[in-house]
């Protein structure tokens, strides 16, 4: 069974057997779908360094209690 680490609306992170289903920048605070283009652009680009910033939501109330954006 894969474990997947998700932020939580408390800011910490915890394992889950459910992925998230919304992707976040921890350095910009924004958050967005999993297929997003400037997301999946910026991970080409520069690779290693944008995934190191990478959080994962179950949902989008816990990406906003956390203290994250809308992207876009």
């Amino acid at each position: 069974m894969k474990i997947y680490k998700l932020l939580g609306a408390d800011g910490k992170v915890y394992a889950s057997e459910i992925p998230g289903t919304l992707g976040g920048n921890s350095k910009l605070k924004v958050y967005g779908r999993l297929d997003c283009g400037t997301a999946l652009s910026a991970i080409r680009r520069f690779p290693g360094s944008y995934e190191k910033s990478r959080v994962f939501f179950a949902d989008e109330k816990a990406a906003l209690a956390a203290g994250y954006r809308p992207c876009g």
